[in-house]
């Protein structure tokens, strides 16, 4: 697993820049894609149809209502801790106060790919003094470089490839673990 991740690092790393020869173009955030805040939801729950993306690197909690789409980028725009990571959300999900959403006119899965790799790009916008924070104005500003569509959709099939690989790797490792406690608690009631 662990060489697996090294391996998509290092193709993530090669992907996401222009080959010699290729032309890509440098765009702003602000130039390519829309960027909005949510809203907290009426209630919050253990379990429930959409997640809720706030502040956090994780899910925190649910809801029964959505207010955006999947196809979605997400990076916190307030808190400790979370300045800086950069999510995609596949599927219908509820939006934070304390949260960015960001749609593009390109492959939204490729400026999130570029996003994660760059994510020193954000963290240099992070304003700092009681809660870090960072401001919609500053986040338009990122500079992207962003080659054609079709090599944007072949990197993205790259990297996925890449991390669904990883993910079945750790699935079937856990799995694995959890076989292996069982059949070991059995074996030791003897």
């Amino acid at each position: 697993i662990e060489l697996r991740k090294k391996q998509y690092e290092y193709y993530r790393e090669e992907l996401l820049k222009p080959k010699e020869g290729e032309k890509w173009e440098t765009k702003t955030l602000g130039e390519i894609g829309k960027i909005s805040i949510g809203k907290k939801p009426n209630e919050i729950l253990d379990k429930g149809t959409f997640e809720y993306i706030n502040a956090g690197t994780t899910c925190s909690g649910y809801s029964e209502t959505y207010n955006f789409e999947g196809d979605t980028i997400t990076t916190p725009s307030r808190g400790e801790g979370g300045i800086g990571f950069v999510g995609y959300q596949k599927k219908r999900f509820c939006c934070g106060p304390l949260c960015y959403a960001i749609k593009t006119s390109e492959n939204n899965k490729f400026i999130y790919h570029y996003l994660t790799l760059h994510n020193k790009l954000i963290l240099d916008l992070k304003c700092e003094g009681g809660v870090p924070a960072l401001n919609r104005k500053d986040l338009i500003t990122i500079e992207i470089q962003v080659p054609p569509v079709a090599v944007q959709e072949k990197i993205v099939h790259t990297l996925d490839s890449f991390e669904t690989t990883i993910t079945t790797l750790t699935t079937a490792l856990e799995v694995s673990k959890k076989r292996y406690e069982y059949y070991r608690d059995k074996m030791m009631r003897f």
